[in-house]
C-alpha cells in the first residue's frame, strides 16, 4: 500500500509540474506579437528603448523589431505584410496614399529637423550657390522635396541644378568621388559623407524652420482589428518617450549599442529632435504640402487623397487624447 501512495503522490507531482509548463506556455503563446521595422536612426529612439527596458512585455505585448539602413523601403515591407508596422516620415505616407490607402498612421514618435546638405566647399558656397550643380539623392525618399523647398527659400531655380539618384548607402561615397557637387542627407550617412568627403566637406541644415514628422504606420487589417494591441505598444512608446526626455546620458549610450551608432554624433543630432507621442493638426498640414506639390509633379491627373481617410487616432486617444489634435472624430478605420 504504502508504495502505490508513493507512486500516486509522484504521478500527481509530474501531472502538476506537467500542467504548470503547459499553462506557462499558452500564456506565452496567447501574448501578441507585432512585427515592426524601424531605421538604423535616432529617430526610431522610442521603439528601441522600450524594447531595451522591457517595456513592451510590461504592457503584454510581444514586439519583433527589424532594422534597416534606412526608411526608404520599410512601407513596401509593411504592404507586404512583413512588418506589421513602421516608422518612417510623413512624406512617405502622403506619397503612398496616391496609390493606396489600406495604411493608417496612429502617432507621430518624434518632430526633428535632420536633413541636412553635404557639399564640397571647393566647388559650392552654399545652399544659395546650386545654380548648375548636382546634387545627389535617395530616391523614394523625402530628400527631393526638402531640396525643392530649400532651392524655393534660397531663390534658386530648381530647373537649373541637376539631380542625380543614388541608394542612401552610395550618397556618400558620390559626394567623395566627385560624382555630385553635395547630397542631402541625414544620419548616420551625414557623418559618412563628412568623413570621406574630408577637409573640402562642409553641411548646412535644409529644413529652414520646417519640421519632419516621423510616424507610426500600420496597415488596415491591423488598425480594424487590433486596437487593443496598438494600445499596449502606445503605451509602451510613451513610457519609452518618458525615458529618452529625462534620461539622455542614461539612454545615448544605449541606443547607440542597439543601432550600431556613435554615441558622439547622437548627442550632436539630438538638439534637432522633439519626442512627443501625438497626432497634431499640423501633421495634416505638412502631408497637404507635400502632396500637392508631388500631385504637380508626378500626377497633375490624379485627385489628391484625403489625408483624414489614413489617420487612426483611437488608439493615441485611449491613452492620452489631449495628444490628439486632429479635427477628425473617432478616427478613419475602413475605406
Amino acid at each position: 500500500m504504502r508504495k502505490r501512495s508513493v507512486s500516486v503522490s509522484i504521478v500527481a507531482v509530474l501531472a502538476a509540474i506537467l500542467g504548470l509548463a503547459s499553462c506557462q506556455k499558452n500564456r506565452m503563446e496567447s501574448v501578441p506579437v507585432l512585427s515592426v521595422g524601424i531605421n538604423r536612426s535616432l529617430k526610431s529612439a522610442p521603439v528601441v528603448m522600450a524594447d531595451v527596458h522591457g517595456l513592451f512585455q510590461k504592457n503584454g505585448i510581444s514586439v519583433d523589431i527589424k532594422i534597416e539602413n534606412s526608411a526608404v523601403s520599410l512601407f513596401d515591407g509593411l504592404h507586404e505584410g512583413f512588418y506589421d508596422l513602421v516608422c518612417v516620415p510623413e512624406y512617405q505616407a502622403a506619397v503612398h496614399a496616391f496609390a493606396d490607402t489600406d495604411f493608417r498612421i496612429i502617432a507621430v514618435l518624434n518632430r526633428n529637423q535632420t536633413r541636412s546638405l553635404v557639399y564640397n566647399g571647393r566647388k559650392v558656397a552654399g545652399i544659395a550657390d546650386l545654380e548648375r550643380k548636382s546634387i545627389g539623392l535617395a530616391r523614394n525618399s523625402s530628400a527631393e522635396y526638402t531640396l525643392y523647398r530649400a532651392l524655393l527659400v534660397n531663390g534658386v531655380d530648381e530647373r537649373t541644378v541637376s539631380t542625380v539618384y543614388y541608394t542612401p548607402e552610395e550618397l556618400p561615397g558620390a559626394l567623395a568621388n566627385g560624382e555630385v557637387d553635395g547630397v542631402i542627407v541625414w544620419e548616420p550617412f551625414t557623418t559618412d559623407a563628412l568623413k570621406l568627403t574630408g577637409l573640402a566637406a562642409r553641411t548646412e541644415n535644409v529644413h529652414f524652420g520646417r519640421d519632419m514628422y516621423w510616424l507610426l504606420v500600420t496597415r488596415l487589417d491591423i488598425s480594424a482589428n487590433r486596437t487593443d494591441d496598438l494600445v499596449r505598444l502606445l503605451s509602451s512608446l510613451e513610457e519609452s518617450i518618458g525615458l529618452v526626455n529625462k534620461k539622455k546620458s542614461e539612454t545615448v549610450g544605449q541606443i547607440a549599442s542597439a543601432l550600431s551608432l556613435s554615441p558622439d554624433s547622437l548627442i550632436l543630432e539630438w538638439k534637432a529632435y522633439t519626442f512627443n507621442l501625438e497626432l497634431p493638426q499640423s501633421l495634416l498640414v505638412s502631408m497637404e504640402q507635400e502632396a500637392l506639390w508631388y500631385q504637380g509633379r508626378y500626377f497633375p491627373e490624379i485627385e489628391l487623397p484625403d489625408f483624414l481617410d489614413v489617420i487612426d487616432v483611437e488608439p493615441l486617444s485611449a491613452i492620452r487624447p489631449r495628444h490628439v489634435t486632429i479635427a477628425v472624430d473617432g478616427g478613419s478605420r475602413v475605406p
